[in-house]
């Protein structure tokens, strides 16, 4: 009943941001439209043939994604996966990130379950979760600063537009920052069982405060230690073995460019290809927002803060919204059409039944 439920609740979801992409207005060339005005005007301008490289691109994309998580659970694990089963996945997961609120938490919710049925504990599947957005999120950086050091070579800026430079360079620096403290955590025993006993303190403290204390202990000690144990193993892990991280690094990084040239394939069917510095930048800066945004995919801010800082970084007002537009609803249509159905069928299956003499369940 409960998955039922689920199911029917994520229908809702993605009913709500369909009508959210396509009711929200937006200015395309001095007129004020709907978004679904907006990407029918948008097509129009743009050559639809090179439109089509979107599906290789975006299929490459979901599997680098998955690659990440599965790179590093064959080294660690010794986990066996087909190449089918690898893409369904990645395009599970790519959904929920999509169609579910809370930036990338019930992406982590949705991979604790559905990797059950491969025998992965919650801490190994969060440490790869958390992994494959450090390196992401690393990979990112990198590119900010290299699309910095390009425009700001170009001189492109307009004037009063250095405040995305500002954006762009805090914004790094920040991801940077967490990547650093994160690592510090847990590469000390002592201070990750401290971690875990201020999560579990302050946790249950809220849930008390919260039902009044009604629930005074949500979280127990004991509980969280072992999860954050699990973490640790695989930090030690790697720090046995570096040569496990070389493939999820390079698959992160192919990741992370393949994002950036998404938009960039609209860009060249638009004719203006010269503005990849600025797309990676703004989709680097919009994607890090776009986590901590509670809409799902972070519909409405995403798209106002990639245009407004294409814009500063000298790009015309009706190319960057014809280009962030189109490619956000062509790339959410593809989401949710490749990965709806798989999502769906493991959803009301029986696949999280793990069977030990197996680790391939497919």
């Amino acid at each position: 009943m409960f998955k039922k439920i689920l199911s029917i609740v994520t229908i809702v979801l993605v009913a709500v941001i369909a009508y959210v992409a396509f009711t929200e207005t937006v200015e395309v060339d001095g007129i004020v439209m709907t978004m679904g005005e907006a990407t029918l005007y948008s097509l129009s301008q743009l050559n639809v043939w090179v439109l089509f490289l979107l599906i290789p691109v975006q299929v490459l994309t979901y599997y680098c994604a998955g690659q990440i998580y599965f790179a590093f659970l064959r080294v660690r694990q010794g986990l066996e996966i087909t190449q089918a089963k690898l893409m369904r996945v990645s395009l599970e997961i790519n959904f929920v990130n999509h169609a579910m609120p809370s930036g990338g938490v019930s992406g982590l919710g949705y991979l604790i379950w559905r990797l059950r049925s491969f025998g992965i504990t919650p801490g190994q599947v969060s440490f790869i979760h958390v992994l494959r957005y450090m390196i992401s999120g690393f990979a990112k950086t990198v590119q900010i600063w290299i699309a910095l050091v390009i425009v700001l070579v170009a001189g492109v800026v307009i004037p009063g537009g250095e405040w995305a430079i500002w954006v762009a360079v805090g914004v790094a620096l920040g991801v940077e920052l967490v990547i650093l403290v994160a690592w510090l955590i847990v590469r000390n025993r002592k201070t990750v069982e401290g971690f875990a006993q201020w999560v579990s303190k302050a946790t249950n403290w809220l849930a008390r405060w919260l039902t009044r204390g009604r629930k005074r202990v949500l979280l127990r000690e004991e509980s969280v230690g072992n999860y954050f144990s699990d973490l640790r193993g695989d930090y030690l892990a790697i720090k046995r073995n570096k040569d496990m991280m070389k493939k999820p690094i390079l698959w992160g990084a192919l990741f992370v460019l393949l994002e950036a040239i998404t938009y960039w394939v609209v860009a060249i069917a638009m004719g203006r290809p010269e503005i990849l510095p600025q797309i990676m930048i703004a989709e680097g800066v919009a994607s890090f927002v776009g986590l901590i945004l509670i809409t799902p995919g972070g519909v409405g801010g995403y798209e106002a803060l990639m245009i407004g800082m294409m814009v500063a970084l000298g790009v015309d007002l009706s190319v960057a919204t014809i280009v962030v537009i189109a490619t956000r609803v062509i790339v959410m249509l593809g989401t949710f059409v490749s990965g709806w159905g798989f999502y769906q069928q493991a959803l009301l299956s029986h696949e999280d039944k793990f069977d030990p003499k197996s680790k391939e369940n497919s």
